[in-house]
């Protein structure tokens, strides 16, 4: 009996020693570090860099630490790091140094592997609307598709790989040839705000803009839907996607706190300075259809060459 007793007593002290000694996911849930890599260029149109630098490394910050502690989690450590080339984002990332990036849809698909991704978010329009490329034109100028754009005008966004594959392909599928080897006069700008201007006033004929900056400036002055029309569309849901990498502890936790950025005041600011007033899920496999997309220009360009 004696022998049971102590027994009972050892296995009694084992089991308090194994409930006192925190698991994996309790230790995880003390020391979370969450570094944010962004992609300067894709949301340079948006706002300027103090402005971004400032809503990222101290807005983000706060409200995902503020956040994170409802879900008793702790955010040992966060900031947010701007990328002027996504060679050095994919590096950073590649070296463990990021635990979220953010980027145009293509350049993610091009430079990431989806094994090293998780799931993540992406920032929609008002209604949660998806945003879309779109060739726009004059009215006056006579021009209702690619092959009226020769001897025009035409205008795109800097740095805007997308939206250069957008026109290209374009061209491939109407003309045989890339809009480089036509005879079109091409000017670059900074925004697609601007580029609907240059157009509305004359100043080009054509070019390539973002949906969002056309519902905004169609409403600032209806006028511009009078004296310009789109020609063609290619539907991107958001400009910018966001993954997590794929063995980061907290993805569904930190996603709902990003999808509840529109309830909260902090988080509002954050969103208005992307103008992507909604927040939804974004699934790594969404990425496939901008891999057939460029899959399809590749083909379309190496058709031409035969």
């Amino acid at each position: 009996m004696k022998i049971t007793h102590r027994i009972l007593i050892n296995l009694i002290l084992v089991s308090s020693s194994m409930l006192s000694i925190p698991t994996s996911a309790d230790e995880l849930k003390k020391d979370i570090r969450l570094n944010m890599g962004y992609y300067f260029n894709s949301i340079s149109e948006r706002a300027n860099r103090t402005d971004i630098e400032i809503s990222l490394n101290f807005w983000a910050k706060e409200l995902f630490e503020s956040e994170a502690k409802k879900h008793n989690f702790l955010i040992s450590s966060s900031k947010a790091i701007l990328f002027d080339r996504i060679e050095d984002m994919q590096n950073a990332f590649q070296q463990g140094e990021l635990d979220l990036i953010v980027a145009p849809p293509l350049l993610i698909s091009r430079y990431f592997k989806r094994s090293e991704l998780g799931d993540g978010f992406v920032g929609m329009l008002e209604g949660k609307k998806p945003e879309a490329l779109l060739l726009i034109a004059r009215n006056d100028k006579d021009i209702n598709g690619i092959k009226d754009l020769r001897g025009k005008r035409l205008e795109l966004v800097e740095d805007d790989e997308l939206a250069d594959i957008f026109i290209d392909t374009l061209f491939l599928k109407e003309l045989k040839k890339g809009y480089k080897n036509i005879d079109v006069a091409i000017e670059r700008q900074k925004k697609s705000n601007r580029i609907i201007l240059d157009v509305f006033f004359d100043k080009t004929d054509a070019g390539i803009i973002y949906s969002s900056s056309y519902t905004l400036m169609a409403e600032l002055n209806p006028d511009i839907k009078n004296k310009i029309k789109p020609l063609a569309e290619l539907p991107i849901k958001g400009r910018n996607f966001s993954f997590f990498r794929r063995d980061y502890p907290l993805i569904k936790e930190l996603t709902s706190v990003a999808m509840r950025f529109p309830e909260t005041v902090r988080g509002k600011q954050i969103l208005e300075v992307f103008r992507t007033p909604e927040v939804i899920n974004c699934k790594v496999e969404e990425l496939d259809k901008f891999d057939n997309y460029y899959n399809e220009y590749l083909r379309l360009k190496k058709n031409t060459k035969k």
